[in-house]
């Protein structure tokens, strides 16, 4: 074999093992695109895999249709349906017919005007129960593999539940039956969870995006040199100049005892 027959043979050979290499790497690029696209991120998060998902609900005694037992609370004996006592038990808190809420802790019921969450404030929706090891309490997050709308909420960790262990997050889904249908739909496993980078100064962000953050209404922090009034019956905020809160008095858009400092 001349010495150009073997020069031509070794360069049809590198051509030919490049082509093999560039085959072999085509489709494992492509499976790492695809992960990529079907793990939703959020900018300004942290974003970890493989979470269960459940959901919890407040049950309301008129949706329940059973006998009725006896339960003593503080001295004095109230009647409830008995399912509904049964699902309290389980999810920690039910709407009673007098409008009062049923509470279970310790292994012993109690009422109050609102159900509470761990940190003592109102349960609400955007509230998730956690495991304190794994997710910090207070920490937010957003669970974008949830179906809609869930999957664009901005969740607040400020819940705990003792069956609440490891990679498992409990989402609150508001009362009544259409809560519980939704705590049976988001309930999952293969769940991604993004953790949102923390704020340096919460006034930083606008009225708005604090209550969209699970912040209440009587908690959004304004600017300095801007107070909050809370307006629209308690339904909404802003942060405005001193200087403008007499005209909004004026116009009935606040009034003094709901002005911030």
């Amino acid at each position: 074999m001349s010495g150009i027959e073997l020069y031509l043979m070794k360069l049809f050979i590198g051509m030919f093992i490049v082509l093999l290499v560039s085959i072999s790497i085509i489709p494992i690029s492509a499976q790492n695109q695809t992960s990529n696209e079907n793990t939703p991120q959020i900018r300004g998060s942290f974003c970890t895999k493989d979470w269960y998902v459940t959901g919890y609900f407040l049950p309301v005694e008129s949706d329940y249709r059973t006998k009725t037992s006896p339960v003593v609370i503080d001295g004095r004996s109230y009647n409830f349906q008995i399912d509904f006592l049964d699902e309290v038990k389980i999810q920690g808190w039910g709407k009673t017919n007098s409008g009062d809420y049923l509470g279970w802790d310790d292994g012993r019921f109690y009422l109050n005007d609102i159900p509470l969450d761990s940190m003592g404030e109102k349960l609400i929706v955007g509230s998730v129960a956690v495991d304190p090891k794994n997710i910090e309490h207070g920490k937010k997050i957003t669970i974008p593999t949830l179906p809609y709308p869930w999957n664009e909420i901005i969740f607040n960790s400020n819940d705990i539940g003792p069956a609440i262990i490891g990679k498992h997050i409990d989402v609150y889904t508001g009362e009544g039956l259409s809560a519980r249908e939704e705590a049976f739909r988001i309930t999952g496993y293969n769940n991604s969870v993004c953790s949102i980078t923390a704020i340096k100064s919460i006034k930083e962000v606008p009225p708005l995006k604090q209550f969209r953050l699970g912040i209440s209404l009587e908690k959004i922090h304004c600017s300095e040199g801007f107070k909050l009034i809370i307006k629209d019956g308690g339904n909404s905020s802003a942060c405005v100049k001193p200087l403008t809160i007499q005209k909004l008095i004026e116009r009935g858009w606040a009034q003094d005892n709901i002005i911030k400092n």
